[in-house]
């Protein structure tokens, strides 16, 4: 799932009702390297609150995000807990063209964007195997974890 249509609310007598959804995230680029969720796709809870014709809709979820370190290439496998708030006044979103900011179109919102976009914000700014990484030699390019000792002659 990519969007989520909102006409499939059924808040009857209540303010707030809940959805648990598998999102789709597309794969992205994050300081020049390729990155994605396992298996493509995070189980998010949807929460939307309603007071009158407006409606609060909020995301959370934990997922992991896979790719190179940015230090040696080794595998990078970082844990991720995003939460977004969006506010929907009643009519706000009609009209509103898809690539427009906000993440609420006509009835639908975008869930795959929205949880890629929050996956983004929550990254360190370096994504490391560890914090400890020692990267790639500067002249060979052999991975200084693997060999600590690792040094050139200069002769």
């Amino acid at each position: 799932m990519r969007r989520f249509d909102l006409r499939s609310l059924r808040f009857a007598d209540a303010y707030e009702v809940w959805r648990r959804l598998p999102v789709e995230v597309d794969p992205f680029v994050y300081g020049g390297l390729d990155y994605e969720v396992p298996e493509g796709s995070v189980d998010l809870l949807l929460s939307a609150a309603r007071v009158g014709v407006n409606i609060t809709l909020t995301i959370e979820f934990e997922t992991e995000v896979i790719g190179p370190c940015q230090r040696c290439l080794g595998v990078a496998d970082i844990s991720v807990e995003a939460r977004g708030v969006e506010y929907v006044r009643h009519g706000d979103s009609e009209g509103r063209e898809e690539d427009e900011d906000g993440y609420v179109t006509s009835s639908s919102v975008a869930v795959g964007r929205w949880a890629r976009d929050l996956i983004a914000e929550e990254l360190p700014p370096k994504l490391l195997c560890h914090d400890e990484c020692l990267g790639l030699c500067a002249v060979c390019g052999a991975d200084l974890n693997a060999e600590p000792e690792h040094g050139h002659n200069e002769a």
